[in-house]
């Protein structure tokens, strides 16, 4: 009789007397990263300044089946609006980069007035060909003045 009171009690308290040791344990565990997905990186000089010449934009880590990147440059205005400055689109040849020049479709680089700073971002969107749904969206802002 005795031993199966202890056998009951072992048998509850062990579980509690594990997640208790781990408990600190689980506390003191580094944060998993989420997965980062499409990156990007777009190399502005000044030469692109109030340019029809695009920038190099690098995109690392898109999603498979992407088949081509729609880009485009927009201007965030004062009254929350967007004025889109155009863009293009360019086929992924799994190289990650659109070359300098690349976009094409009526492309007009950031040009805010003298002594103003804009707001504007490239949004790059990962896509394929079967689906009018972009694979990743992605955007890079920045201010020039």
């Amino acid at each position: 009789m005795r031993f199966d009171i202890l056998g009951k009690a072992v048998r509850v308290l062990m579980p509690a007397l594990c997640a208790a040791m781990l408990l600190p344990a689980c506390s003191t565990k580094e944060p998993e990263a989420a997965p980062s997905g499409m990156v990007l990186t777009v190399n502005l000089r000044d030469v692109h300044r109030c340019s029809r010449i695009s920038p190099e934009i690098t995109v690392l880590q898109a999603p498979n089946g992407t088949d081509y990147f729609d880009v485009r440059l927009v201007e965030y205005t004062g009254d929350a609006q967007e004025l889109f400055l155009g863009g293009g689109m360019w086929d992924n040849d799994s190289s990650g980069i659109i070359p300098e020049g690349g976009l094409t479709r009526h492309y007009r680089g950031p040009c805010p007035p003298a002594g103003q700073a804009r707001d504007y971002a490239f949004v790059v969107a990962a896509m394929n060909r079967s689906s009018m749904q972009p694979l990743a969206v992605r955007l890079h802002r920045f201010t020039q003045e």
